[in-house]
């Protein structure tokens, strides 16, 4: 991620790729025993504002998100892509 420069400066379709398959990337190697997805969506929550956009979380169905990590094993990052779209909102506006 340092390479990326923590994704600053990058437009939103970009952003939504190098979330996806940094975050299905990341899942595989589970640091904690409990609360890995909490972890990750903090962190990728700080990253996405680092980014300057909003995160909202709540258009995500549960069924999906689960599908999604699943085929991230398999480093198909589509699904976590059309999440990401979903859930990258607008640029923050910082004074």
């Amino acid at each position: 991620m340092t390479r990326a420069n923590w994704f600053e400066n990058l437009d939103k379709t970009d952003l939504v790729i190098a979330l996806a398959e940094h975050f299905g990337d990341l899942n595989m190697i589970h640091p904690f025993r409990e609360g890995n997805g909490r972890a990750q969506r903090i962190l990728f929550e700080h990253i996405i504002a680092n980014a300057g956009y909003e995160t909202n979380w709540w258009a995500v169905e549960e069924a999906e998100w689960i599908k999604s990590n699943i085929d991230a094993v398999l480093c198909d990052y589509s699904g976590l892509a059309s999440i990401f779209s979903r859930c990258v909102g607008a640029t923050l506006i910082l004074d």
